[in-house]
Order: structure tokens, then sequence, then C-alpha cells
């Protein structure tokens, strides 16, 4: 995989660019970047290169130089071959020609970008042994050819050494031909991978963006990582162990859908008729090659959703768009795996969960202009979570019950226990007189099922029950005839009165902050923070300003961008993720267990 940035050529590196640079790190991404908006008035080359070379702490290496800036730009010169290339001046036009640049038709532009070139030469000199051995063993730079250059900008990219950086105006189709050049010149090739996926000719798809539209539907987008797929052609969901089928296949340019027959690895197509695949499940042949992608431990990139930490009801004004609302909600939480609907079972409320307050605006907004909704959100609540401060006693729990001519008869034994865990994920073990080769494996599931439904809903407000292990102790089974729904009811009964005979208690998310600001506002951020029980980490001063890192729970950073901006005059900004859940004490459990049983 790589990656395209692009920069406003007058504004260089911008706030968000850092954190896509930042995620760009993560995967180890080669990438290019381009300079956009060379027609304006205030294009400034330079001081992107230093905003680059500063903010986000790579080696630009520029390959092109502008023939004009604002309305009078009107191509490039390529570095590497030294050859110029001009666009026709007309709105639109994407027809350009290519003339090479010599000292005779122009001296001062020659002699401006022979410069530019050696300094290149140089650049890549220090970051490449190959062309280092070629600039040693050479008379001249002259004699160093372009497709040599092209070559080592090639390794230094794919090494993620330094960065090439192209310059042009999207807006006025100029200088996107040689971008596109760039991309198959300077980035990995997808059938070059050594991928562990990239085996056999078998296929293999990863679903990272799904939309719904009008016309077509729920469209799906996907990385072909192998194989090919063609349309109507039956594919394997290997998250969860179904079968889909493919409908229309589009090739995506820019706003426009082309609809093709067929597409093959290293593509990005959407596609039609998916109505089992969301946002980051895999798509393979058949359930075989699941089977064999698992073996070989197949690592594709995931989507990391984190747990939603903020909760609220959402109704409509009206009983009649009560259907509507559902079947609109199921949409986006397709769309948005970070975004949980569920339904309170005492009040029938259905409940709105995701990643803060400006995404459950944004949902309420789509409701309204997508799908036509008006809806009231209620309070913002912290979606808690929780646990358990010591090991219940042994719980003996039988289950007998006649169904038709049917006797569904078993009796459990558990217990519950503390653990370091934080995933919601039911742990069991077997204890005491029940070891695990007397559970015959087809019980596993149930038992299994049983214990994962029972701590999704903890007995003090209903929250999933994390840091919590459930032992069995026995498990008999007096009819032969029980099923596995009723084995699972008995699990599920039995863990409910474990976790009631031990001690409850509430965990609450803890954010992970990282707020950049001016020195001049670092004093009232802090006091600031002091006062929303949050703990600072460290102070990081750089060039641009200060870096503050902490965590703080949730509950208490309601409203913080607004204050943020108050206390910055607009200049700070902030990001967040979730670290974990910290435990609360008995008394804070009790007083927000007090403060939501009303709501």
């Amino acid at each position: 995989m790589s990656c395209l940035g692009i920069l406003d050529v007058s504004a260089g590196v911008e706030a968000q660019t850092k954190t896509v640079w930042r995620q760009a790190n993560r995967f180890n991404l080669p990438r290019l970047l381009f300079l956009n908006k060379m027609d304006k008035r205030n294009a400034d080359i330079d001081g992107s290169l230093t905003s680059i070379r500063n903010d986000l702490g790579t080696t630009p290496l520029l390959i092109q130089h502008n023939l004009g800036t604002g309305s009078s730009f009107t191509g490039i010169v390529d570095l590497p071959s030294m050859t110029c290339q001009k666009w026709n001046r007309a709105a639109t036009s994407q027809e350009f020609t290519t003339t090479p640049l010599t000292n005779s038709v122009d001296s001062a532009l020659f002699d401006k970008c022979l410069t530019l070139r050696n300094n290149l030469i140089d650049n890549l000199a220090e970051l490449d042994p190959i062309m280092m051995d070629v600039v040693i063993n050479s008379v001249s730079y002259d004699d160093i050819t372009s497709d040599c250059i092209n070559k080592c900008l090639r390794r230094v990219t794919c090494d993620n050494k330094a960065v090439p950086v192209l310059i042009g105006s999207s807006l006025k189709s100029r200088c996107i031909q040689p971008l596109l050049d760039a991309v198959v010149d300077y980035l990995p090739n997808p059938e070059s991978s050594n991928s562990k996926f990239a085996f056999d000719d078998k296929l293999c798809a990863f679903a990272f963006k799904t939309v719904h539209q009008k016309e077509r539907g729920a469209v799906t987008f996907l990385r072909l990582y192998n194989g090919a797929i063609s349309t109507s052609m039956t594919v394997y969901n290997s998250a969860d162990e179904t079968t889909d089928r493919i409908g229309k296949i589009y090739m995506i340019l820019a706003d426009q859908m082309l609809e093709i027959k067929q597409a093959s690895a290293g593509s990005i197509v959407a596609v039609t008729g998916l109505a089992k695949t969301v946002t980051g499940d895999t798509l393979v042949t058949n359930a075989k090659a699941a089977e064999k992608y698992s073996a070989a431990d197949v690592q594709l990139p995931t989507l990391s959703v984190p747990e939603p930490v903020f909760m609220c009801s959402i109704e409509t004004y009206s009983s009649k768009e009560q259907r509507a609302l559902e079947e609109a909600l199921k949409i986006l939480v397709r769309e948005d795996p970070s975004l949980r609907i569920k339904l309170d079972p005492e009040t029938q409320q259905m409940v709105l969960m995701g990643m803060g307050e400006l995404h459950l605006d944004i949902v309420k907004d789509r409701l309204l202009k997508e799908h036509k909704l008006e809806v009231y959100l209620g309070k913002m609540l912290v979606a808690y979570r929780e646990t358990i401060e010591r090991p219940s006693n042994i719980i003996h729990h039988t289950l007998n019950k006649t169904i038709g001519d049917t006797t569904h008869h078993v009796s459990v034994a558990v217990s519950v226990e503390p653990c370091e865990s934080q995933s919601k994920t039911a742990h069991f073990v077997c204890s005491g007189e029940q070891s695990w080769d007397k559970l015959k494996w087809y019980h596993r599931k149930p038992i299994d099922q049983g214990t994962s439904q029972a701590l999704l809903m903890g007995p003090l407000l209903g929250y999933p029950v994390v840091g919590c292990r459930v032992n069995v102790h026995n498990f008999t089974l007096h009819s032969s005839r029980t099923s596995a729904a009723m084995i699972s009811a008995a699990i599920r009964e039995a863990v409910h009165q474990a976790l009631q005979d031990s001690v409850v208690i509430l965990s609450e998310p803890e954010m992970r902050l990282q707020i950049y600001c001016d020195e001049d506002n670092l004093s009232d951020i802090l006091y600031d923070l002091t006062h929303r029980r949050a703990v600072i980490g460290n102070v990081e001063h750089t060039e641009d300003g200060v870096i503050v890192h902490g965590v703080s729970p949730v509950a208490t950073l309601l409203g913080y961008s607004t204050k943020l901006r108050k206390l910055s005059s607009g200049r700070a900004h902030f990001m967040m993720e979730i670290a974990g859940y910290i435990s609360m004490s008995e008394q804070q459990t009790k007083n927000i267990v007090s403060e939501l049983s009303n709501w």
C-alpha cells in the first residue's frame, strides 16, 4: 500500500496534515506529495518545502520546477529529464506539449533548473548508496541519466527515506498527468508485493468503506490485494462466515463511477449487491480459502474501531416516523462501524452510541439532510462499563423445562472473579470437578455464547461487564435432547446470579489527550485541565508551539472543544483517543447509579 498527500501550496503543512501523516507513519506507507493550487497568487513552493521538512520530519525531494505562478502558471520543468511540459491556456484543457529544455531556449531558466537537478542528485546520493557510486564514477552530473534518477527516486520512496514532491493545479487540470506517471514510476507495484496475503491467484479484498446511494443502494468500496473479481461473482465473507454476491463493479474517477466488468489486484473499486458486507470485512473466494488465509496467519490492514464513549437517547417527533428512523440508522451503522445502536430493555428507548458530541450531532444532521428525518437527541451520557471487585460464591442453577414432548434439563455451577483483561469477550474456564477434557466440543460454543450474553448487560445499569472471568465448576446434562439454546440460557442466568452475588462497580472511560497550543495560552489550558481531573503526562516544547500530553476521564471533557477555543482564541486544537477504563470507587458508583436510575 502507498498514499498520496495533497497540500495547498500557499499554506503548506496544516494541522490535519500532521494527523494524516502520523497515520501513514503508523502503517509505514511509501508516499508522494502534491503541492496543489499553483494557480493561486500567493503560491509559495519554498515555504511549503520548509514546512514539510520541519513539521513532518521528512526529506522532501522537489522533482519539478514551475513555469510561472498564479494566473500565469502554465506548466512545469521535469528535473530528471530536463523537459518542459506546457499546458493549453484553456480553462480545463488537458492537452500539453513536451519539449527539451536547452540553454539556447532560455538560459536563465536552464541554469536555474540545472542547479535544482544537481541538488536533487546530491540529496539522492546521500540517501542511496547506489546513486553515490554513480556520482563518484561520473565525470559530471550531466552524464547521469533521467532513468538512473527515476530508479533511485523509486528506491528511496519505497524505503521511506524521502518523499518526492510534485506541483500543479488540479482545478485547471494542469500537471495531473505527470502526477499519475509518478504514482506508477515511484510507488510500489501491487503485483510485486511480498506480503503474506499475496499467494496463489485466490481473491483477497478488503471492504474499507460503505456508502448508501439512492440510485444504487449500498455501495461498498473494495481494495483488491490479491486475485480478481467480476460481475455476479459469489464471494465469501471471512468476518461473519457467510457468502455474498457482487452486483456491478465501478471504477471511480473523481465524482464519476464508470461501470466495468472485472477488476484485478491493486485496484480500488466500488461494487453493489453486497447485502451482508460491512466496513472492515475481508472477502475471499470461498470457505476453504478463508481457512487457508487463517492458517497462513495472513495480516490484512484492519480498521481500528474504538468502543463508543458517549451515548444518548434518540427519538422522532412523530411515532409514524419510527420505522423510517430504524431503517435509516441501520444504513448509518453499516457505513460507520464506530456508531452503535441499542434498545434499552426497561424504557424501550432507542440509544445512540458514538465517539463524542460532534459525532452524534453529525448523525443527527445526516438523518435530516439525507433521510428527511427530524430527530431529538436526549442528554449526552458517558458509556460506562461494569466490573467486579471480588470473586463471587459458587452459584448453582438448574434449568428444567419441557417444550412440546422434549425435556430440556441442565445443571450448572459457576462463579465470577476479577481478571486483568478489559475485553468485553467472555473468558470462561473450567475448574474444580469440571475439567476441560470432560466438556464435549459441541457444548463449548453454547457455554461461551451464554457467558458472552450475560456479560453484555451488567446488573447495575446494564452496561457491558469487563475485567471479569467466568469459572464453570460443574456442567451436567440430565437430558441428551437438551438444545444448545437452553444450555446458553442456563449459563446466562447462572452468570447473572453470580454477578449479583459479587460487588459490582462502574469503570469510566479515560481519554488520551494531545493538545497543540501556543506558549501564551499554556498556563490557562493546564489550569483548566487540572479542574477536569486530568493527569498531565509531559509538556513538549517545539518550534511551532507546545504539545501537552495527558489523560482525562471522558465525563469531564464534555464541551471541551468549545472551552479550548475560548482559552486560546481559536488557535489551539486537540486530539483524543480512548486510553482504557479506570475503576471508580463504590461511592462514585453509587452517585452515578443514583443519577442515571431516573434517566
